[in-house]
């Protein structure tokens, strides 16, 4: 992934660089998945600094921040 590829990153409570690229980011906000997300944006990235995490039982490389 090209560096310019990335929207922004932000580090989590746990130390985990943690990114979203443009192209995540739209598909975020599209019209069929969320867009009431698009005016929340600096709050999802406080939520991923500060927030809890959970990880998904069936996939080991997925996790949930609340």
């Amino acid at each position: 992934m090209n560096i310019d590829d990335k929207r922004w990153s932000v580090y989590d409570r746990y130390s985990n660089n943690i990114y979203i690229t443009e192209e995540r980011w739209e598909h975020v906000i599209d019209p069929e998945n969320h867009p009431e997300m698009e005016e929340c944006e600096d709050e999802l990235k406080q939520t991923i600094r500060s927030g809890r995490r959970t990880q998904d039982p069936l996939n080991p490389q997925k996790y949930r921040y609340y």
